[in-house]
């Protein structure tokens, strides 16, 4: 009887082990659960409710630059300095941050914040918000590839007032002649439209805020950079731009300024703006920039955009280049590319000529990674009319993340 006692306890103690061992199995897999459960929530940005937190769709990124520069001041200098100034000036050119949200797929926010020359001091140095706007896809209307932006937004002309981060052209500074032309970086507010007409074909329009000149037609200094700006004359800007051939942008572009002015007592003046480029800029070989813009203000013959020549104002560039990836664990490459452009700010002068200005650029770029670049370029600076100008060497490093 003390046997079948001893053996009907080791039967119960065996299922009951048995029992507790299920029970830590479906506890073992209830807790697996719940951590796939939580893992996939983390991947897919989940906060409570199941729902992504906000951080997950909000991004950051930016580009900056540093200038060793040798040479004299260029002429588009808009800061006044003497012709005595330093030869050798060391800059931490600009520092930019781009901050961008998503809050839905449909509708996105940008911006861009830049400080110039490391702060800002008396009249040098600039603290600067380029950009904030709000993007629309149209795609749940039913319209696909359409965009609208709403707010401030570069403007849609030329090569570099959109695409100017170091890593993306050629030479330390940006090329003069469509600083002069196009006042890049020029921006503006308003509503921008961008649709896609036919495959690698799109059509721009934008409704804005127009430049400032204060009557003298300088158009680089008439910029309002949406400072208290006047948005009493509307300006727009329309650009047809092609796609198709890989690598390569080709675009056309009219501005039109209902009041360059914009100033009712010193007369209407409009302006208008026309313009071409072409913008091949492989990872590797050959490549090529041109672009070609002329300003035409309506300026009333006593007037003072007239009496200084301003009423025309001209520029053109050709850019050859050729680019050999270096490959190895950082995709390396080095680039050689030269630059030659003219342009007239004063075209409407009666000898044509006295500001007619001529530059040559010799540049290498070395890309340590696609996006982190070292440069340097050696440029040759003259007026037409006297030979005079300035020449030098430029050091440069860039980036953009």
């Amino acid at each position: 009887m003390q046997q079948l006692y001893k053996l009907l306890f080791l039967v119960y103690m065996i299922s009951s082990f048995a029992r507790a061992d299920a029970d830590l199995e479906k506890q073992i897999a209830d807790m697996q659960d719940q951590i796939d459960a939580l893992a996939e929530a983390v991947e897919e940005g989940g906060g409570s409710g199941g729902e992504a937190g906000w951080w997950t769709r909000t991004s950051l990124g930016g580009y900056g630059e540093i200038h060793w520069s040798n040479s004299a001041t260029p002429v588009d200098e808009s800061v006044t300095r003497s012709t005595t100034a330093p030869a050798n000036e060391v800059d931490i050119h600009r520092y930019v941050l781009f901050i961008g949200h998503e809050f839905n797929q449909y509708l996105n926010f940008a911006s861009e914040v830049e400080i110039e020359h490391a702060f800002v001091k008396g009249d040098e140095g600039e603290l600067e918000m380029e950009q904030v706007y709000l993007e629309q896809n149209l795609a749940y209307l039913g319209i696909n590839d359409t965009f609208i932006k709403y707010g401030t937004v570069l403007m849609p002309v030329g090569i570099l007032n959109e695409k100017h981060e170091p890593p993306t052209f050629y030479g330390v500074d940006r090329n003069v002649v469509e600083k002069e032309t196009n006042a890049n970086t020029w921006w503006e507010t308003g509503i921008m439209v961008n649709t896609a007409v036919a495959e690698g074909l799109d059509f721009t329009a934008f409704g804005h805020t127009g430049l400032e000149t204060d009557g003298d037609g300088d158009i680089r200094d008439g910029r309002g950079k949406v400072f208290k700006q006047d948005g009493s004359n509307v300006a727009y800007t329309l650009r047809v731009r092609y796609t198709g051939i890989p690598g390569t942008e080709i675009g056309l572009w009219h501005n039109h300024q209902t009041d360059i002015n914009n100033s009712p007592a010193g007369g209407n003046i409009p302006a208008n703006l026309v313009g071409g480029h072409v913008d091949m800029s492989p990872s590797e070989g050959f490549g090529f920039r041109a672009f070609a813009a002329q300003w035409d203000l309506d300026c009333p013959s006593v007037h003072s955009c007239a009496t200084n020549g301003r009423s025309k104002v001209w520029g053109s560039y050709i850019e050859p280049s050729y680019r050999w990836g270096l490959g190895g664990p950082m995709d390396s490459s080095v680039g050689i590319a030269f630059r030659a452009g003219a342009w007239n700010d004063k075209a409407d002068e009666k000898d044509n000529s006295s500001n007619k200005i001529r530059q040559y650029d010799y540049m290498i770029n070395y890309w340590l990674s696609p996006n982190a670049v070292l440069k340097m370029d050696y440029e040759n600076q003259k007026y037409y009319t006297n030979g005079k100008g300035t020449s030098g060497i430029n050091l440069g490093i860039g980036y953009q993340f």
